[in-house]
């Protein structure tokens, strides 16, 4: 008899602790749809409100990197549903924005576990990890267990905040599986300078985005020569992971 309590109270801690665990690590205790875009880092949520995205930080969005992050935030969630895992320490900080990790929803409106946004930002280089020690979430497991050398960190000190790498070495595509070690270099070499007859492209790209454009795009003109990528077709571009540019219409 005594032997049998035992074992009930050993499984009612067991199943205690393992539901606690999973009550910090959901990715769906929340959903919506983004509404606005604030900056590369903050969302507006449809019956939710502010959203700021947890342990990460962007560039200011009075400059040009700032604009670039929202923008691209922009592309992947406006008007999208989303799916997100709140902080349950906090929940909000002190401008009453709710802390979260963002997944996007898959065509059938369930939640894709593989497309965390926080790390697709930082994989992207629009965003550096700010790791807050007042939340759940432990940016390194967003890439199984480790943070790649590529990735832009930042410390949260009194004294200032100083990158551990600089942003030149932070690209790598957001379309990077997950758990799998992202090289520390990217998988595209770096363009050629423009007018340079060895370019050879026929649509250029950028290294902080995931669109492809003629050369003759608006958008295209914005982008600094450093973030220049080259592609020899329309399909050189999809097989990494880019998409037309809506202005330019590209094939």
């Amino acid at each position: 008899m005594k032997l049998k309590i035992i074992r009930i109270i050993l499984f009612a801690l067991i199943l205690t602790i393992t539901l606690s665990i999973l009550a910090f690590a959901l990715p769906d205790e929340a959903t919506g749809i983004v509404t606005n875009i604030v900056d590369g880092c903050t969302i507006d949520v449809s019956e939710l409100g502010r959203v700021q995205l947890a342990d990460i930080e962007c560039p200011a969005i009075d400059t040009a990197e700032g604009i670039q992050a929202r923008d691209f935030t922009a592309q992947w969630l406006l008007d999208r549903k989303i799916f997100l895992d709140l902080d349950n320490r906090t929940g909000s900080d002190q401008r009453a924005h709710w802390i979260a990790v963002i997944y996007i929803a898959n065509s059938d409106g369930s939640v894709n576990t593989s497309k965390n946004f926080n790390r697709m930002l930082l994989d992207a280089g629009n965003a550096c990890i700010l790791d807050s020690s007042d939340n759940e979430f432990t940016p390194g497991r967003w890439w199984g267990g480790f943070i790649p050398s590529h990735i832009c960190i930042k410390s949260n000190q009194q004294s200032g905040i100083e990158d551990s790498v600089s942003s030149s070495s932070i690209f790598q595509l957001q379309n990077t599986p997950p758990n799998t070690a992202p090289s520390s270099k990217t998988s595209l070499e770096k363009a050629p300078s423009p007018g340079s007859s060895s370019s050879g492209g026929k649509f250029v790209g950028s290294r902080k985005s995931n669109k492809y454009h003629y050369a003759s795009c608006q958008w295209a003109k914005k982008i600094k020569p450093e973030n220049e990528i080259w592609f020899s077709g329309s399909q050189d571009a999809r097989n990494h992971c880019y998409v037309p540019c809506k202005v330019c219409n590209p094939p």
